[in-house]
Order: C-alpha cells, then sequence, then structure tokens
C-alpha cells in the first residue's frame, strides 16, 4: 500500500536541481539536499527545517591559504551561486538552471554565510588543503575529496554537522519510524552516515569503494536498473 510508505529523496544537488524529481514522483516528505545542509518540506510547514551554514569568514582565510593553487571556487546560498569565473569546464558543478549566478571574488560577491563551497585546485595542493582545514577548523568544518578532471581537483568544504544521516533521522523523527523500517539506497561515500541510520543498506553495484562496507545488500548498477530490481525483490512485487 503507498500510503504505508514514505520516500524521501537524499542528494548533494541543491533544491532548484532535485525539486522537479520530488514532484514527478509526487512527494510530499521532507528533501535533504546539499548533503543535509538544507532540509525541508515544501508542503508542510510544520517540519522545522534545517540550513546549516559554513562561516564566510572561515571561508575566505581558507581561500587566501589556497593562493595559486586555486583555480576556481563557488558557493550557494539557497538559489544564489556565487563563483569565481563562470566557464564551461565548472557548468556541470553548478546547476545554473533555476539559480542566480553571481560572478566575481567571493570576497567581495558573498553576502552572507553560505551553504557550503566547492574548490577547484592543483592536485598537488589536495592534501595541503585537507591538512590546513583539520588543523584550523576541526571543530567547525570538514572537507571531502570527491573528485577529479584532467585540469582540477575538487574539495567539498562543509559544515562539520552536515550528513544526509543527520537529515534523515530529523525525518524520520517527525514521522516516528523506527529505525528498522528505513532502507537507505546510496552509492556515493556522502551515504555513508544516510546507511549508519538505516536498517536496510542498499548499494549500488558501481558505487563509490568506500560505501560498499556499509551495506548490507548490494543491487546491480544504476544503468542496470539497480533500484528497480531490488524494491521488487524485497517487496515481493
Amino acid at each position: 500500500n503507498k500510503a504505508e510508505h514514505k520516500i524521501l529523496i537524499a542528494t548533494g544537488r541543491p533544491f532548484r536541481s532535485s525539486f522537479f524529481v520530488y514532484e514527478e514522483i509526487g512527494l510530499n516528505t521532507p528533501i535533504i539536499n546539499y548533503n543535509g545542509a538544507l532540509v525541508s518540506n515544501p508542503y508542510d510547514e510544520n517540519f522545522p527545517k534545517t540550513d546549516l551554514r559554513i562561516s564566510r569568514e572561515s571561508l575566505f582565510d581558507i581561500l587566501n591559504y589556497c593562493g595559486k593553487n586555486l583555480i576556481n571556487v563557488f558557493s550557494e546560498i539557497h538559489d544564489d551561486i556565487y563563483v569565481l569565473k563562470y566557464d564551461k569546464l565548472i557548468h556541470p558543478y553548478l546547476h545554473v538552471d533555476g539559480g542566480h549566478l553571481h560572478e566575481g571574488k567571493l570576497q567581495n560577491t558573498l553576502p552572507n554565510d553560505p551553504n557550503g563551497s566547492i574548490l577547484f585546485v592543483k592536485q598537488e595542493f589536495v592534501k595541503p588543503l585537507e591538512e590546513y582545514i583539520k588543523k584550523n577548523y576541526s571543530d567547525t568544518l570538514r572537507s571531502r575529496y570527491w573528485g577529479e578532471g584532467d585540469l582540477f581537483h575538487i574539495v567539498e568544504i562543509y559544515n562539520i554537522n552536515v550528513n544526509k544521516g543527520c537529515g534523515l533521522e530529523s525525518a524520520i523523527s517527525y514521522y516516528n519510524i523506527k529505525k528498522e523500517n528505513v532502507i537507505a539506497i546510496g552509492d556515493g561515500h556522502n551515504d555513508i552516515e544516510m546507511f549508519n541510520i538505516a536498517n536496510v543498506k542498499v548499494a549500488m553495484g558501481n558505487s563509490h569503494p568506500e560505501l560498499l562496507p556499509h551495506a548490507n545488500v548490494i543491487t546491480k548498477s544504476n544503468k542496470d536498473k539497480g533500484v528497480y530490481l531490488f524494491l521488487k525483490d524485497y517487496f515481493k512485487i
């Protein structure tokens, strides 16, 4: 029975680039964006909204530390995107549709604390950057190295309290759902904390290697209808 199940979307993407999926599925539940920095329910004003930020001053200090090792950077405050310089190489990361783009040095354009920041840096600078953040901001910030390209490597900076697990926990608490009744499906290392909340932890066959040890079910890849096949088998459809 559809009414007996609550379906949630948890993503690192902003609200503007995930809400169309939410609406297409016909959901009325909370939606977890920015990996848990923003958790909201568009159709329930009583749901306690989460809106976690990183310190703008801390970010500026980190950018100053990067110096010439910084290739590009952007931060977001909901649907406002603040980018050092817009170019086609970072276009796929910006999710510009529905957003408001502001270009220029963030020290001049960023008006408030952002929900997080993505830094594009030189390969040899990834470790020094992560060590600097850990040494100076271990009580407020975390960094995640989650991608690379031919011309840059990517480091994400986020609030220490941000993860999909916290977002999921707030949702199941609101609906009074027991953890033994929670299924989490993911494919990235940003899904680890979410798996720690769930009873059934389903990793896609093409998941990030760091996620697989946290799974108790491994389905086929997303290209091979892994989610569909798991749900069909689990619910005996």
